[in-house]
């Protein structure tokens, strides 16, 4: 590194020292020239702050030049601090007391005097202190228009991500729902048997075609609904379940696909509980997804069984329990909070997101889901509704 940029640094850090000391601060030539001045000696004492050679320390005393000229004198005798007591005339006009305190220095290989300066009189002594607080309070202000700027930036490219998000998500929507309707009315349409009676075998799949379809059609809604969280928790609010209705539902819907499975569904019906505080299509489809989870996992043979827990003042739950696979105690934790493939299955195919966005579904009603599981043993999922959702005076 050059001598010249070694000089450089060394003023810059020393400018830097001198900006953080709170008392005004001078460097004087012995001839009485301004060398150097920090930011505060500037503030109180309105000249301009580092280096101007074109004024003298009388220039801004002008009043106390000869208290100055001696006193730089005396500066220069000394390496000691040698406190000096000046008067100056204050901005209403009184008389100001401040103390400067110097010693001598060396300044590019010639004698200089560094002074401090330390008011003797408390209003200057307030005046300082308030500039320090302007002058941190103006960095502030600096500070957090610069983050509100950083912000309007970043609202702007999320409001640009959420327009086309909602241009993607309205195409995606026509896509899949038009050839879901269109496979759901033309199974509608054959089970009507216009053109005369149909194989029962055939109308036996048929059936299936109907009763996956609307299972798929249902599942495409859950995902397409969680693209928008306002409007998805929006569409939960002041409306009332009664959950026997959906139980009945969620039955009739599962029913014929378990029976073609092999599997025996137990649901109860005419359950009598408080109404829930929620959107009914959305309790329809936590239950119906917990349902259709444990369907799809169990073996030929297996067992479901929905069971209603209730008690007055108490929460209500409803638990779906089979006598499937289970889950792995390692998995079972992430198993509601992950999006990776469901670690309730048992094979490498399957949807994947089951779970996880019925453990959303129940949180944006205000409502969670449970799972407790024994590898060989089978699976408990529980959808508790606190009991600040349930009204009371609906039994």
């Amino acid at each position: 590194m050059s001598d010249s940029h070694s000089e450089d640094s060394i003023q810059g850090a020393a400018r830097a020292m001198w900006s953080s000391i709170p008392e005004p601060i001078l460097l004087i030539a012995a001839d009485g020239l301004i060398l150097q001045a920090n930011d505060r000696f500037a503030s109180v004492f309105g000249h301009e702050a580092y280096a101007n050679p074109q004024k003298k320390l009388t220039d801004i005393f002008s009043n106390s030049a000869e208290f100055f000229q001696q006193a730089l004198r005396d500066w220069l005798g000394t390496r000691e601090p040698l406190p000096k007591v000046f008067h100056k005339q204050g901005q209403d006009g009184s008389p100001v007391s401040i103390r400067a305190e110097g010693w001598r220095t060396h300044y590019d290989d010639r004698a200089a005097v560094l002074v401090r300066f330390y008011p003797e009189n408390p209003s200057v002594d307030r005046f300082i202190e308030l500039t320090t607080l302007v002058d941190t309070l103006n960095n502030e202000c600096a500070r957090r228009a610069r983050i509100e700027d950083e912000l309007r930036s970043l609202l702007g490219q999320l409001n640009a991500v959420n327009n086309m998000r909602d241009l993607i998500m309205a195409q995606l929507s026509h896509d899949l729902r038009t050839p879901l309707n269109a496979v759901l009315g033309m199974s509608e349409f054959i089970l009507s048997e216009p053109y005369g009676k149909m194989n029962p075998r055939y109308n036996e799949y048929i059936h299936d075609i109907k009763f996956s379809g609307e299972i798929l059609l249902e599942q495409v809604n859950s995902v397409l609904s969680m693209t928008d969280d306002m409007d998805f928790l929006d569409r939960t609010k002041d409306l009332l379940v009664d959950l026997s209705d959906c139980l009945d539902s969620c039955h009739r819907i599962a029913s014929p696909i378990a029976q073609r499975r092999g599997i025996d569904l137990l649901v109860p019906q005419n359950v009598r509980t408080p109404r829930i505080r929620a959107e009914r299509t959305l309790v329809k489809q936590i239950l119906m997804n917990l349902i259709g989870n444990a369907t799809k996992h169990i073996n030929e043979g297996g067992h479901i069984k929905v069971n209603v827990d209730w008690q007055m003042g108490s929460d209500l739950n409803v638990s779906v329990i089979d006598d499937g696979p289970g889950i792995d105690p390692d998995k079972l934790e992430n198993l509601l909070h992950s999006n990776s493939r469901d670690a309730y299955s048992t094979s490498k195919t399957g949807f994947g997101l089951g779970l996880y966005l019925t453990n959303r579904s129940a949180e944006a009603i205000g409502a969670r889901i449970s799972i407790d599981s024994v590898p060989g043993r089978g699976t408990i999922a529980t959808m508790t509704f606190p009991a600040a959702m349930l009204d009371m005076s609906t039994l």
